[in-house]
């Protein structure tokens, strides 16, 4: 009777200790995968905060694409052919590209009187006023558009004292090519000589 009785209380034991260990693992497995969502969450938000990176790399060879294909369409334009023209060897110069001396005498005396027809004699303002006049006259003068010359430019600023003076310049030039342009102003405070000389240049 009494292996009858215990029988079913051990079926009834085993049943219940399955259903507990069964509960357990779906619990343990529960948990887990709930573990897993969060650190998958987590790993999301990483990645979704993290900037992407620019590779140095594919940042050089896209600026290589780029200067080629420039490159390439620069070459593929038509250019204008280059004209090759040969030595002429001349070492005069042309027939009325010689220095005007008569027009330099004319842009002298305009300047001239223009600037210091009201002007009195100032040792200190004098010496920054022939800079600027040599500075005008010069671009005067290359506004003519004198082939081949080189321009040399002086002025002379004194007091008029009712003094003597001797102002004399020596050059070795070409007297067929090379000449001068001077003018010399005067009124009742200074007197202002300008000089012009143009050299040929061969």
């Amino acid at each position: 009777m009494t292996q009858i009785k215990l029988a079913p209380r051990m079926k009834a034991l085993r049943r219940l200790s399955s259903k507990v260990s069964v509960g357990g693992a779906s619990t343990r497995s529960y948990k887990r995968s709930q573990s897993e969502s969060s650190k998958s969450e987590v790993t999301g938000q990483k990645v979704s905060n993290t900037k992407p990176k620019i590779n140095l790399f594919r940042l050089v060879v896209a600026t290589q694409a780029w200067q080629r294909l420039a490159r390439n369409r620069s070459k593929s334009q038509p250019t204008a052919p280059v004209v090759k023209l040969e030595n002429t060897y001349r070492l005069d110069p042309k027939e009325g590209e010689t220095f005007p001396q008569l027009k330099v005498e004319q842009i002298l005396k305009t300047i001239l009187e223009f600037r210091l027809s009201d002007m009195m004699y100032d040792p200190a303002r004098c010496k920054y006023l022939t800079t600027e006049l040599t500075s005008v006259i010069k671009e005067k003068v290359k506004a003519l558009h004198i082939p081949r010359y080189k321009l040399v430019c002086s002025i002379t600023l004194i007091e008029n004292s009712r003094q003597d003076l001797h102002i004399a310049s020596r050059c070795i030039w070409n007297q067929d090519t090379d000449n001068f342009a001077s003018y010399t102003y005067r009124n009742s405070s200074l007197i202002a000589v300008a000089n012009v000389y143009g050299v040929y240049f061969e």
